[in-house]
């Protein structure tokens, strides 16, 4: 494990241990918004000629009265973690942000459902030009981007999944689907789950959904989080993506391995 890597894995593990709820997190949130805006700013707290004590002490004193002791906590681990430049401070405070509303849904017992929503509107983005140009076009102002993701999942979703999705409408440097694609990631991890990516023709059942996850959890040998999508072209059977591995059954495949076996004859 690399030192960046290593010295990330220690900050989640430390965050992991605090108490901060979903207020919290949309504090952490207004701090990224803020620091955004402020370059500045942003660059004296990242600062890697600083120590860590005074990133943190500039923290405390700029923000300490500003924001819940839960989100100072946070954010105080955050100054003091290694970053090379203010744009790996902001990243890290939005996902700290995030981790959190992931762990309260966790907690609850909804996190499986917040997998469900965010996965589902992802899917909804991709399969929809008008939309994904929408969410994509940085000459909308970002609170109306924010409107038209609340308007499409108002009372659809999770509170904690609509609270996310308002956050990856930003999709600062990617998209909505590729943001919404880290939370899963994060939500996984949380869970110690691995993600099964299932491309099939049409939708599975419930039976037949939950029959293909116990398959895939005896064969990876723990807990796996469906993501299921729908592609006409597979021509029936599925495509199962885990990790870097790839398990192709479909009807559309095989053709293609035909060709492939007819050209080179």
């Amino acid at each position: 494990m690399k030192a960046r890597d290593a010295a990330l894995h220690a900050l989640d593990a430390k965050t992991d241990a605090l108490s901060v709820d979903a207020g919290a997190a949309d504090e952490l949130f207004a701090v990224v918004d803020l620091l955004e805006s402020e370059a500045p700013l942003r660059r004296s707290l990242a600062d890697p000629s600083a120590s860590p004590e005074d990133r943190d002490a500039l923290a405390t004193r700029l923000f300490s009265s500003r924001i819940s002791p839960g989100a100072m906590e946070v954010l105080s681990a955050v100054a003091r973690a290694p970053f090379s430049g203010g744009r790996g401070l902001l990243n890290s405070l939005e996902s700290q942000g995030v981790r959190a509303l992931l762990r309260q849904a966790r907690s609850s017992g909804d996190l499986e459902q917040v997998q469900k929503d965010l996965h589902g509107f992802s899917v909804v983005v991709d399969g929809n030009a008008d939309l994904s140009d929408s969410l994509r076009n940085r000459t909308i102002p970002l609170e109306a981007r924010r409107a038209l993701v609340a308007r499409l999942t108002a009372d659809r979703v999770h509170p904690v999944s609509a609270r996310l999705l308002a956050r990856a409408a930003a999709a600062r440097v990617r998209t909505l689907p590729l943001t919404v694609a880290s939370y899963l990631d994060v939500a996984a991890r949380l869970s110690a789950q691995q993600i099964a990516k299932v491309t099939v023709a049409r939708p599975l059942d419930a039976e037949r959904t939950e029959r293909l996850r116990r398959a895939l959890e005896a064969t990876v040998g723990g807990p796996i989080s469906l993501q299921v999508e729908i592609d006409p072209a597979v021509l029936g059977g599925m495509d199962v993506q885990l990790g870097d591995h790839i398990i192709e059954s479909t009807i559309a495949g095989r053709l293609d391995d035909a060709r492939r076996l007819l050209t080179t004859h």
